[in-house]
């Protein structure tokens, strides 16, 4: 009788596991204790929290399959600075500004670099 409650616990933790990974995550990935990425409604936030200046704050909205990202570059944020960019500012290699309505987006990539040139990514999934 024991082994039959442990076998029915282990299905049990593990259809948990497969239903919390089928979901997908909302929560960044990456350099996440040096830059903070919010989602709104109308724009991305960044934020420096890395105690240093950050330089080539660049930001951009991945779309689903083959399409070149949007992107939009900040040259120099400093601590604690917070840049709200909206999704009219980013824009493709052709100049196309973004507009959500038209593409379907897997995410957000933020790369940044501080003043000794470390590099820093943070990865943030699109929220539906």
């Amino acid at each position: 009788m024991p082994q039959r409650l442990r076998r029915t616990r282990l299905i049990v933790a593990v259809v948990f596991a497969l239903a919390a990974a089928a979901c997908g995550g909302g929560a960044a990935t990456g350099d996440v204790d040096k830059i903070q990425v919010g989602l709104g409604q109308f724009d991305v936030t960044v934020t420096n929290a890395s105690g240093r200046a950050l330089f080539e704050v660049r930001t951009e909205v991945e779309p689903v399959g083959p399409a070149s990202h949007f992107g939009t570059t900040v040259a120099r944020m400093e601590n604690g600075e917070k840049a709200s960019l909206v999704h009219s500012r980013f824009t493709d290699r052709d100049g196309i500004p973004f507009s959500p309505r038209g593409v379907r987006v897997k995410g957000v990539i933020v790369t940044a670099k501080d003043i000794d040139g470390k590099v820093f990514r943070v990865e943030l999934p699109w929220k539906q």
